[in-house]
C-alpha cells in the first residue's frame, strides 16, 4: 500500500510516461528528482496588488507605527501587528468592515497588515532591513580562504567578548518571563546587563518548560539563592491566567514549594494604562476565551496587550524590576573588576597575535622548503 506522497509521485511518473502535456513543465531526473519550471501551468492565480485609497491608508498607519519604534528595527511582522492594533489608529474606518468604524474590525487584520507590509517593502516605501524573519534559519558558510586568514579571524575574536558575571554574590536567582516571543529582542539586552535569563513563554507552558524551570530553581535554592520570576504578559483573560496555570503545575504536579519562590507580575498591569503612549483604546476580549467570565467579574472588560508599551518603556520597566531584587553595589564592584580584566586580556591578545604571526611565517617557510 502506497502512502499519499508515494502515490502522488507514482501517478506523476505514469503521466509523464504517456506524454501528458499538462506536465510539460516537470522533468524527472534519473527517475528520482523533479526539475521544476515556472510556467503558465504551474503559476498560481494571484490577485494583482494595487494601492487603493484603503490600502494607502492602512500603509500609512503601518509606517507610522514602525517609525514610532524605529530605534528597534529590524522588527518582526507580529511585532508590527501588535503595534498597530494597540494604537488608536486601529479605530479608523479602513480597519473596519465596509469602511464603517461602527462595524466590527475586518476579519483578518493580521493578514491585511502582512500584505500591506509586503508591498511597502517591494515598492520601496520602507527599507527591506526594517523587517526580519526570525522563523527561517540560514546556516553559516563553512571554510576559510587560507590558514593565515583563519588565524587572523581567531585573533580578532580572542578574548573580545569577555564580560564578568555581575549576578554573582547576589541574594536572588532572577528570571524574566515574557508572554510574547516577539518582545524577546527588546527585553534581552536589558536582562543581559545584569546577567539574567529571559524566557519567552509563548502562551501556556509545556510540562518540559516547567520541569526545566523546576531544575533551575532547585539548583539555585541548593546554592542558597531565592528564586524570583518577573512576569510580563497581556492584561486579558488568558494573559492573566497563564502565570497562575504555570504556578499550579509547578506546585501540584512537580511538587515545587511555591512559598520559596517569588512570582512578581510586573506588567502590563492596570496601573500602567494611563501612561501608555498615544492612550490606545483597550483591545476587545475574545468571545471564545473560556476565562473571560471570571476575568470580567474580577477586573472588568478593559484589556491591553503587552505590546501596547513603547519598547523604551518596556525596557525601563524590566530594568526597574530587576534592580528591585539586585544589590547594585555588588554589580558596581564586579564591573570595576571587569574593567581591569579587560585591559589585561587586551594585552594578552597583542602578545598572542605577535607570537602566532611570527610562528606561522616560520612554519610556512619550513613547509615551502620541503
Amino acid at each position: 500500500m502506497l502512502n499519499e506522497a508515494q502515490q502522488f509521485f507514482s501517478d506523476m511518473h505514469d503521466r509523464l510516461a504517456i506524454g501528458d502535456e499538462s506536465l510539460a513543465s516537470v522533468q524527472l531526473l534519473e527517475d528520482e528528482n523533479i526539475l521544476l519550471v515556472l510556467d503558465e501551468y504551474t503559476r498560481s492565480k494571484r490577485t494583482k496588488w494595487s494601492w487603493t485609497d484603503d490600502q494607502i491608508a492602512k500603509g500609512n498607519d503601518v509606517v507610522k507605527c514602525m517609525n514610532n519604534i524605529r530605534a528597534f528595527w529590524p522588527l518582526g511582522i507580529r511585532q508590527v501587528y501588535y503595534q498597530v492594533i494597540s494604537s488608536v489608529l486601529i479605530n479608523q474606518a479602513h480597519w473596519h468592515t465596509h469602511g464603517n468604524p461602527e462595524n466590527p474590525m475586518i476579519k483578518d487584520v493580521s493578514g491585511a497588515i502582512e500584505k500591506v507590509l509586503k508591498w511597502l517593502r517591494i515598492d520601496g516605501k520602507v527599507p527591506w532591513e526594517s523587517i526580519q524573519d526570525s522563523t527561517r534559519t540560514l546556516t553559516t558558510k563553512s571554510g576559510c580562504a587560507s590558514a593565515k586568514q583563519f588565524i587572523q579571524d581567531e585573533i580578532n575574536l580572542l578574548f573580545k567578548y569577555y564580560s564578568r558575571c555581575v549576578a554573582q554574590n547576589q541574594e536572588y536567582h532572577i528570571e524574566v518571563w515574557i508572554e510574547k516571543e516577539g518582545l524577546l529582542r527588546i527585553v534581552e539586552p536589558i536582562a543581559d546587563r545584569y546577567c539574567r535569563r529571559v524566557l519567552a513563554c509563548k502562551g501556556y507552558n509545556s510540562i518540559s518548560f516547567q520541569q526545566d524551570f523546576y531544575d533551575r530553581t532547585t539548583e539555585a535554592m541548593a546554592k542558597g539563592l531565592k528564586p524570583v520570576i518577573l512576569y510580563f504578559g497581556d492584561w486579558d483573560p488568558s494573559g492573566c491566567n497563564m502565570i497562575y496555570a504555570a504556578m499550579q503545575t509547578l506546585q501540584d504536579e512537580l511538587d515545587l514549594d511555591l512559598s520559596k519562590v517569588i512570582v512578581d507580575r510586573c506588567g502590563i498591569n492596570p496601573v500602567h494604562f494611563s501612561s501608555l503612549p498615544e492612550n490606545p483604546d483597550p483591545v476587545p476580549i475574545k468571545e471564545t476565551d473560556t476565562r473571560a467570565g471570571r476575568f470580567m467579574a474580577a477586573y472588568g472588560s478593559t484589556c491591553y496587550e503587552l505590546d501596547a508599551f513603547h519598547p523604551l518603556e518596556l525596557q525601563r520597566l524590566v530594568e526597574k524590576n530587576i534592580q528591585r531584587y539586585t544589590n547594585m553595589d555588588s554589580v558596581a564592584c564586579n564591573l570595576n573588576i571587569e574593567k581591569g580584566e579587560k585591559a589585561m586580556l587586551a594585552e594578552l591578545r597583542k602578545d598572542a597575535a605577535s607570537y602566532l604571526s611570527a610562528k606561522f611565517d616560520s612554519l610556512s617557510e619550513s613547509f615551502i622548503a620541503m
